[in-house]
């Protein structure tokens, strides 16, 4: 079964470290990927509460619990 893709506007950060993509829906997997590589670009205190609830699902799902971020 396919995951559902991800509405980017529903998470503000999200769609703030997707500047080099312009399709409104993204692939969880490709946005769990891009959470890692681009962390530093998130501001985390502004993270709302279901934008910390797609990340810590994203980590549990691609990321076997963790995320790879400095």
């Amino acid at each position: 079964m396919k995951p559902a893709l991800i509405n980017r506007r529903d998470y503000p950060e999200l769609d703030a470290i997707l500047w080099d993509r312009a399709d409104d829906y993204i692939n969880p997997e490709v946005a769990f990927h891009l959470y890692e590589e681009r962390w530093r670009f998130v501001a985390q205190d502004r993270l709302l509460d279901n934008e910390r609830t797609l990340i810590a699902e994203l980590a549990r799902t691609y990321g076997h619990g963790h995320m790879l971020v400095a």
